[in-house]
């Protein structure tokens, strides 16, 4: 398993997906209006809480909804998350788990998620599972199956497995991830990967099928750029003491494995350069207390800035204060392959970014003029990653962006990807 933690998968996505996407000859792939019944049932997005999977998961569905489907999302969630989700046309079925306890509040809800799928899946068109479900609802599904066409199994991947800490839990969840995948690549008609780089991984790693791996990206809504406002955008800035500076907004987990020690480690140095440079960290997590302790103990509190975590409602207000998003994840099998929604966002808004040189970097931006890439991501890359951009803050053109977001990750791009793919499942 060392492989699939540091290598770097020979990836040729391009013909992977071609050929994934191949239609059926003389099938025409619009819907033509059938109403397709959706059972989705994830455990991978325990309270339903965090914004990140309500843009990769709850969005798109949402929006398939909304074209007249019928979808069911069968998910765990707290008492209080399910108070404020309210999506016209989008039936969630909650089980509620007052909290996470590992191991057990999975098996808890699988057994629950069981006996909901003998109920229903007769009554399926299709059937979307996450990694976590596919071993105790397999039985249900192969019964299913061994009658009748229907309906669609796909499952969904969002990240590539790699655990850490106890070393029997991390060896316990890479052997789950096997054999759901393994199962999945029997049995499925689709597997949805978050990029076409981790579908060429997992088709190296397990040998499924090019016929099979499909893409289900992130994605940001058209009108989030919409939710910035500009008079607290202005106090904002003001706030955090922007006024004659460049602001570079950093927003998400605050880890030692996304370089955040690093970031903050480049700004000091910047501020010993005396360059007009204010790092914000927008969040929360394992290395806040750490990087509030660096920030004091190097008196940096003038050039970095420790908010958040905020309503995820604020985030577009953050972003239009600041002028860089800034992205540092270093170049490790957990984030090679991934399609971060910061970075969507920071496009969608039309901001410019610095990000790290990682393949799903590239397959994001690609050689459009909104980004500076980063020669590494140590303190000394990101220094001088930041110089670059200051040097000719004007040599790129962030308004492309918006158009990239809305070329390939709006939600309604991402449904008319799964509508296709189902019906493609449904008549090839």
């Amino acid at each position: 398993m060392s492989r699939i933690r540091t290598g770097r998968a020979n990836v040729s996505h391009g013909n992977i997906l071609s050929r994934s996407w191949t239609q059926c000859e003389g099938v025409d792939l619009v819907m033509s209006h059938r109403v397709l019944r959706i059972l989705v049932i994830k455990y991978g997005v325990v309270g339903l809480k965090s914004p990140y999977l309500e843009s990769s998961t709850f969005i798109p569905l949402a929006e398939l909804a909304r074209r007249g489907h019928q979808v069911t999302f069968f998910a765990p969630a707290t008492s209080k998350s399910t108070q404020r989700r309210t999506v016209p046309g989008f039936n969630l079925e909650p089980v509620i788990l007052p909290r996470e306890v590992p191991v057990l509040s999975l098996v808890f809800f699988e057994f629950v998620a069981f006996w909901r799928l003998l109920k229903s899946v007769a009554r399926s068109d299709v059937v979307i599972l996450d990694p976590r479900s596919v071993p105790m609802l397999f039985p249900v599904l192969l019964l299913r199956r061994s009658c009748s066409h229907n309906p669609v199994l796909m499952l969904h991947i969002e990240s590539n497995i790699v655990f850490e800490g106890a070393l029997l839990y991390a060896l316990s969840m890479k052997l789950l991830d096997a054999l759901s995948t393994k199962l999945a690549s029997i049995l499925f008609d689709k597997v949805l990967f978050i990029s076409p780089m981790m579908g060429a991984l997992y088709n190296e790693m397990y040998g499924i099928s090019t016929g099979k791996i499909a893409l289900w990206s992130s994605s940001v809504e058209p009108s989030f750029a919409n939710f910035a406002d500009d008079t607290k955008a202005a106090l904002l800035r003001k706030e955090l003491g922007l006024e004659g500076r460049f602001g570079f907004l950093y927003h998400g987990a605050l880890s030692k494995r996304r370089g955040t020690i690093e970031l903050v480690e480049a700004f000091r140095i910047l501020k010993e350069r005396s360059v007009k440079a204010t790092l914000v960290l927008l969040g929360y997590g394992p290395q806040r207390e750490a990087i509030s302790r660096y920030v004091r103990v190097h008196h940096l509190e003038d050039v970095v800035k420790l908010r958040g975590p905020v309503d995820y409602s604020e985030v577009p207000s953050y972003i239009a204060a600041c002028d860089v998003g800034i992205v540092p994840l270093p170049d490790n099998i957990r984030w090679r392959y991934q399609c971060p929604i910061k970075i969507l966002e920071n496009l969608a808004m039309n901001k410019p970014l610095i990000v790290s040189d990682l393949p799903a970097h590239r397959w994001i931006i690609g050689n459009e003029p909104v980004a500076v890439y980063l020669k590494g991501t140590d303190a000394s890359a990101i220094v001088n990653g930041v110089c670059t951009f200051l040097r000719s803050p004007n040599g790129l053109d962030p308004t492309r962006g918006k158009k990239i977001v809305q070329e390939r990750f709006t939600p309604e791009k991402i449904a008319d990807t799964l509508e296709s793919q189902i019906l493609d499942s449904r008549l090839c």
